[in-house]
């Protein structure tokens, strides 16, 4: 059929880049019309499918959150600036968060979520905020990390911290695969990365 649309075609009309749009088809929670094969490269896609794609693009751009979030959110805008660098699963968390630097605000203090990513399966937060709250706010951060790795940072179900040989993520039962096939010397063992980061120094001191 004449009209499908290849995936690099589809990306350029998404306005994203092949990674991204293969990553989402991978997740499989948004995926075209017609079969998808298992070489990724020759996915085709429906004309219809594009809006589906494009509203499930705007939910990973947390475009949303930006607006309704917009007097505590001030996003990071120097040289090599970082954006919303993780799963929507983990949307939830950032709300609960951000709705904790509006009590800050309110109270007349300085308080703004820059930018946040994902490492070793789990969220980290960055802010900018007065000095007179920041071991508070360091505490919600706190909060909002642990509750990430029990959270799947695709959808946002119950889930726990995945290894696989190359890569280790926050994850459901029904995301698992992300990680590829499971390194049976940390999957499951270690749930918390940066917890048993310290545990190793500890033992070794």
């Amino acid at each position: 059929m004449s009209d499908l649309l290849t995936l690099r075609e589809a990306a350029d009309v998404l306005g994203v880049d092949v990674v991204t749009l293969v990553h989402v088809i991978d997740v499989g929670d948004t995926i075209p019309t017609p079969p998808v094969p298992k070489d990724f490269k020759d996915v085709v896609f429906a004309p219809d499918d594009i809006e589906r794609f494009q509203i499930e693009l705007r939910r990973r751009r947390f475009e949303d959150f930006k607006t309704e979030y917009a007097d505590v959110f001030q996003e990071d805008d120097a040289p090599g600036a970082r954006h919303l660098e993780f799963g929507p699963g983990w949307l939830g968390i950032l709300m609960e968060f951000c709705d904790g630097l509006r009590e800050f605000q309110n109270a007349g203090y300085r308080a703004r979520l820059r930018w946040g990513k994902e490492k070793f399966g789990a969220l980290r937060l960055f802010t900018d905020c007065a000095d007179e709250i920041a071991a508070y706010v360091g505490e919600r951060r706190g909060i909002a990390y642990g509750k990430s790795l029990r959270t799947c940072q695709e959808c946002g179900e119950p889930a726990r911290l995945r290894f696989g040989h190359s890569i280790c993520l926050t994850l459901c039962d029904r995301h698992k695969h992300l990680v590829g096939e499971p390194d049976p010397s940390r999957d499951g063992i270690i749930l918390d990365v940066d917890a048993w980061s310290r545990q190793q120094r500890g033992d070794q001191g």
